[in-house]
């Protein structure tokens, strides 16, 4: 058994850009790089979403998810994907070692707005599987304004129906374990109602470091979101840490006061689920749940939570065998062709497999310089009149030669050869393989050093000697 931890941040920009550094995003202050979390959850809403934003963003990371990158790239982390839907946005970061254990990522999405039309409520999830657990990410927003309580409830089954995941279906509550988080725009109901200045004179009367679910208990027990789920009317299974936090919205922008023209409520949450409760092998532990007074960007407050989650993995937690190994590559001269061997076990290269070549410290799986495709093995024998394709006439990017050498442990050796463009300057690179079947990482490179060919000076031709 072992413990992967996650830090969530769910956060309504309110169409804002990063204009201050997202440092305070991370309340990671004098921990060890040991003691960072494994994975880093993001959920935006509200993001600038027009035309012109929507067509750059489609080619480049969008200004937070840029920001994120900037701040995170100093502890080691990847972006290992980005889901976005109009003005909903996800960034999934993890710690670079956990890089090779990725599976069978997919992404999915729904749309609620305008009768299911407009992607400015909804979700965005992102499934993976990691040392044989199961996680799903969903960051969503629900309808807001204090009417449409229904339509916060009619927009969780809707997106329980409607997402799927990859080509077998599985749903969001398939996961051994969902961190759900995002504007779920629930507020007060109006049992007994308060008006927004008492509710905002209630929580000023508290010190701001004690202000908290447990010590506004009036306010608290109107918070639609907990009824909601003691009912079962959604969220069913669902767990909530108690908030160490007063209302994060409706706040006036760059102040600590709130706007009095919404009744303060706790519309920002983070809620967990594990796929059976009962089970001692799937445990997940709420550490903390607060939220980040500082930042004043928007008409909301951050809200972030940190947890664990126990991982049950045969053999060595840190050390799960990999289908593909990449045998050293101890040169690789640019401006001339390489030939890369690998050792592919229990495992058949499909059509669309690929490779990508990172720089070392990558910080993003998005961030190959140079990738290229393998054919698959039946096709390979398939097509070629001999046993192979003869492998020095082969004109693709990437020729691939299936050796029929196998090792003792079952594994067959695979000969690659990459063109001399794959790699235009020195440096230090990586190489990963990434299957297309389940889009998984099946395999991480050790760093190999790019170095320029170094030409011997032909000094009888040069002085006609």
């Amino acid at each position: 058994m072992g413990d992967l931890t996650f830090y969530t941040v769910t956060y309504n920009v309110a169409t804002r850009s990063p204009r201050q550094p997202l440092e305070d995003l991370l309340q990671w202050n004098g921990r060890t790089e040991h003691q960072l979390p494994d994975f880093c959850l993001f959920g935006f809403q509200e993001i600038k979403a027009q035309p012109q934003n929507l067509l750059l963003d489609s080619i480049f990371d969008d200004p937070w998810t840029a920001a994120l990158r900037d701040v995170l790239s100093g502890y080691h982390y990847v972006k290992i994907r980005t889901v976005k839907m109009v003005g909903l946005l996800l960034n999934v970061f993890c710690k670079r070692k956990h890089v090779p254990l990725l599976k069978e990522m997919q992404t999915s999405e729904t749309r609620t707005g305008l009768l299911g039309v407009w992607g400015n409520k909804g979700a965005v999830s992102f499934s993976f599987k990691i040392y044989g657990a199961t996680i799903c990410c969903v960051n969503c927003h629900f309808a807001a304004h204090e009417e449409y309580l229904k339509h916060r409830i009619d927009d969780y089954h809707t997106i329980i129906e409607h997402q799927h995941f990859g080509s077998s279906r599985k749903v969001i509550l398939d996961h051994d374990y969902v961190f759900w988080f995002g504007d779920l725009n629930f507020r007060l109901n109006n049992s007994k109602l308060k008006s927004a200045e008492e509710i905002a004179r209630h929580v000023n009367n508290v010190n701001l470091s004690l202000r908290t679910a447990t010590t506004l208990p009036d306010i608290w027990a109107q918070d639609e979101l907990s009824l909601v789920m003691q009912k079962s009317k959604a969220f069913k299974g669902f767990f909530e840490h108690l908030p160490m936090f007063p209302p994060t919205y409706r706040y006036i922008f760059g102040s600590s006061c709130y706007d009095l023209k919404r009744r303060p409520a706790w519309t920002d949450r983070i809620l967990y689920k594990t796929i059976d409760s009962s089970n001692e092998k799937c445990v997940l532990e709420v550490l903390s749940y607060k939220y980040i007074e500082s930042i004043r960007l928007s008409d909301h407050r951050p809200v972030y939570s940190e947890s664990f989650v126990q991982i049950s993995s045969e053999g060595n937690f840190n050390n799960v065998d990999q289908p593909v190994i990449f045998q050293p590559i101890k040169t690789w001269q640019l401006e001339t062709e390489n030939e890369v061997n690998l050792q592919i076990k229990e495992y058949i290269p499909w059509v669309n497999d690929w490779i990508g070549i990172f720089q070392e410290k990558y910080t993003s799986l998005d961030d190959y310089i140079s990738y290229v495709y393998l054919p698959s093995e039946i096709i390979e024998c398939e097509e070629s009149n001999n046993e192979y394709r003869q492998f020095d006439d082969m004109a693709s990017v990437c020729r691939v030669k299936f050796v029929p050498e196998v090792f003792s442990d079952g594994s067959k050796r695979v000969c690659m050869k990459f063109s001399e463009t794959s790699v235009l300057n020195p440096g230090t690179y990586r190489l990963i393989y990434f299957s297309s079947i389940n889009n998984s990482v099946l395999g991480v490179s050790n760093p190999f050093i790019a170095t320029k060919q170094i030409c011997a000076l032909n000094t009888s031709h040069e002085f006609g000697w």
